[in-house]
This record gives structure tokens, C-alpha cells and sequence, in this order.
């Protein structure tokens, strides 16, 4: 389950997976887990997640890591972990209703399940996908939205489908202790922007200074190299006694 190799039109890539810890602000304990691809091709050669793989191969590397994911929330109770869905797969219908027929073949709650939208949509494309996304709430599972910065400040577009997580983009988190107007814009996004009873997680904290200043918002979750690395599935094993 740790290592997958895929074998797609005489293709072969090796892909592993592993899990960032998401923690609490307050506490510092972690209340979910992102599951995350490496990817090796056939001479060992790391290949980014934003490489340009073919369909086949998207869904090959998707469905490795819900099986992966399901295999997990079958070995332990009480954790919650995030999907990544490929914007190639978005509005696949068909899909999203695989992804739910696997989570009843496992005997996994879809609510344990957070499908996380890789890239921000604008009110033209969340009108597009919302028929998708409202699917996907009708199956349990939660839905967060990735990478939200200054540049998508609209209180309007994020009121046209209530995500359950919005996840603040690394850029607007990296350096707002020397940033006044960083400072600024975060606590107007969070105070503001995001509908209020939406979880917000930050993206990238790796300076004790901007980390203190986050301390205000203790019902906030946090990730970053500061906490944690990725873990591989082994060392989540450990972690969580199972």
C-alpha cells in the first residue's frame, strides 16, 4: 500500500504516498491529514505533481491514493483526511460517483473524506462546477478550497457555494510578521471575507514570528515545515499507534 507502481501504455511510474498533519492552532494537535503523491518515473527520476500526465495517468495516481486514503480510515478511527481532486477530474460525474461507491466498499464514511479543489474558482466557474460540488456534499463528503489569497477577496463568489475549508495560500501566510500589509489583508480575509463558521487553514507557517502572530485566531489549523514534513505511511503508523 506504501508504493504503487503504475504501468500505463508501456509507461511505468512508482508513486508513493504521503500525509502532511494539519494541526490546531490551540493545542497544536493535529485534526487531519493531507494526503500528498511523489512521483518517481522509470529511472528514478522525481517528477512534480504538476507534470503533464495524461488522463489515464491522472486517474491511475487518483485512485491509488483514495484506495490508500480508505485503507488508513479503515485502520484508524477518529482522523479525517483531505483528497486532492485533479481539476481534470472535475465534473466527472462518474468520477465522484466511484470515489463514493469505494468509500461503501470499505465501509468508510464519506464524512471522514475532505475533497479539496486545487485551484480557486471564480463565480463563473463555481456556477459551472456547482452541480459537481453540491454531488459531492449530497455523497457526506467535506469539500475545502485550496490556495486562497489576495487576489480572490470576494465575499460574494465564496457565498455561492459554502465551502467546509478554506485553505489560505502560503504567499499570503510567508512573511506577514515583517508585512504590515500582509498583517492586513489576512485579518480582513479572515475576519471579513470568509464566511464566518468556515474552518480556515494556513498554508506554509514555517517562521516562529508569523506563527505568533497568528496566535489570535486560535480556532484556525496551521501547516508547515515548522510542525511537521510529510509524513510516509510508516511514520503515520507510528504516530498514531496502529
Amino acid at each position: 500500500m506504501n508504493i504503487k507502481t503504475l504501468e500505463i501504455a508501456d509507461k511505468k511510474l512508482s508513486v508513493s504516498a504521503e500525509f502532511n498533519p494539519v494541526m490546531h492552532l490551540s493545542g497544536k494537535t493535529i485534526f487531519r491529514y493531507e494526503v500528498l503523491a511523489k512521483i518517481y518515473n522509470a529511472s528514478d527520476r522525481w517528477l512534480p505533481v504538476e507534470q503533464s500526465f495524461d488522463i489515464l495517468e491522472i486517474k491511475a495516481i487518483s485512485d491509488f491514493l483514495f484506495e490508500t486514503v480508505c485503507e488508513l480510515l479503515k485502520k484508524k478511527e477518529g482522523i479525517t483526511v483531505s483528497f486532492k481532486l485533479p481539476v481534470q477530474l472535475m465534473n466527472d460525474m462518474a468520477y465522484l460517483a466511484s470515489l463514493y461507491q469505494r468509500c461503501g466498499h470499505h465501509h468508510v464514511s464519506p464524512q471522514r473524506i475532505e475533497i479539496e479543489i486545487g485551484k480557486w474558482l471564480t463565480a463563473t466557474q463555481q456556477m459551472h462546477h456547482h452541480a459537481f460540488l453540491q454531488q459531492a456534499r449530497t455523497y457526506g463528503f467535506m469539500l475545502s478550497l485550496e490556495d486562497f489569497s489576495t487576489q480572490n477577496e470576494s465575499a460574494d463568489s465564496l457565498q455561492l457555494f459554502r465551502f467546509d475549508t478554506i485553505k489560505l495560500a502560503r504567499t499570503l501566510i510567508h512573511g506577514i510578521a515583517t508585512s504590515p500589509a500582509k498583517l492586513s489583508t489576512l485579518h480582513n480575509l479572515i475576519d471579513k471575507v470568509i464566511p464566518a463558521g468556515t474552518h480556515v487553514i494556513c498554508e506554509g507557517v514555517e517562521r516562529s514570528s508569523d506563527l505568533a502572530l497568528l496566535s489570535r485566531y486560535s480556532h484556525i489549523g496551521i501547516e508547515g515545515y515548522m510542525f511537521s514534513r510529510p509524513l510516509t505511511f510508516s511514520q503515520l503508523r507510528l504516530l498514531e499507534g496502529f
